[in-house]
């Protein structure tokens, strides 16, 4: 008898299993039902510590998204994706050891299909040639390669900018010393003891500007995210072997091309202390990268 280990993410949306009529089980998920002989199943695995999505933020006047609980990382000597265990960690200039990528990273290369070597991003080759290719989501490269994805440069500024009370929905600040962008849900109900104020400050390209806006510490934090808040550190960027703009500024890759300037450039979420938006850049560079999944 064919041994079949079914590995079923609770946490993840969409998916809800159930018992069906001739002895089948019947897996839903994404409105796709895949079936099994209940007869060839030996045992099932329920896993409950799987990341779990965050909040509900409008990309599009009819699309909803939830945010990854972290930035995106990436083992090099297992070949392993993850995501960060805090919502405001990063690794910063500890992406790299002797010129060479640290066992840990979180800046990637734009991730294509014009070379083995620039799928996902994990290499530091500087030739932007090879990297004119289509763009290869890293959301395809998780264990499940259906739920998480990249976002738009559209659907960021989108988010950053058109949905409703968009300007009252996003700010820069501090958690534990670690500075960044908060972005609050479409639904957006402060905790008990919370205040958040929107915006950004006026002190341009200042690091201790983020923390003189607002700060959180840890705890006030928790609340925050259970009431479906995302924080996006300033996790810098990478040029080659050269890292820098930690603790000032955060680039996030789109899955966009910015094609308008040749087939070298790609779209990124930018955001300082004093403001955010869309800009491009090489995408030999290292950004950050957070994914989201469709509700």
């Amino acid at each position: 008898m064919k041994k079949i280990s079914l590995i079923l993410s609770l946490l993840l949306a969409g998916l809800w299993a159930s018992l069906a009529a001739q002895d089948i089980l019947t897996i839903w998920r994404n409105n796709e039902a895949i079936e099994f002989p209940i007869s060839e199943i030996d045992s099932i695995t329920f896993k409950t510590d799987v990341p779990q999505y965050i909040g509900e933020f409008s990309v599009k006047h009819d699309k909803k998204v939830a945010f990854a609980p972290g930035n995106l990382q990436y083992i090099t000597t297992t070949g392993t994706w993850l995501f960060a265990a805090q919502q405001y960690e990063y690794i910063g200039t500890r992406n790299m050891v002797d010129n060479a990528f640290a066992d840990t990273i979180d800046l990637f290369a734009w991730s294509t299909d014009t070379d083995p070597s620039t799928a996902w991003g994990v290499t530091l080759s500087e030739d932007n040639s090879l990297f004119n290719g289509n763009f290869v989501d890293w959301g395809t490269a998780m264990e499940d390669r259906n739920t998480w994805r990249t976002l738009t440069a559209a659907e960021w500024e989108y988010l950053r900018a058109q949905r409703k009370n968009a300007s009252q929905l996003i700010g820069v600040g501090s958690i534990e010393g670690i500075h960044g962008l908060i972005l609050l849900p479409d639904n957006w109900e402060a905790p008990a003891g919370i205040t958040f104020k929107s915006g950004y400050s006026d002190k341009e390209y200042s690091s201790v500007a983020f923390e003189e806006y607002q700060t959180f510490t840890a705890a006030q934090w928790d609340l925050m995210q259970q009431a479906g808040a995302v924080f996006l550190p300033c996790a810098g960027f990478r040029l080659g072997t050269m890292l820098a703009y930690m603790q000032l500024g955060g680039l996030y890759w789109t899955s966009s091309p910015h094609a308008a300037y040749g087939p070298q450039f790609a779209s990124y979420f930018l955001f300082m202390c004093d403001g955010a938006g869309i800009g491009y850049d090489n995408r030999s560079g290292g950004n950050a990268v957070r994914l989201v999944m469709d509700l």
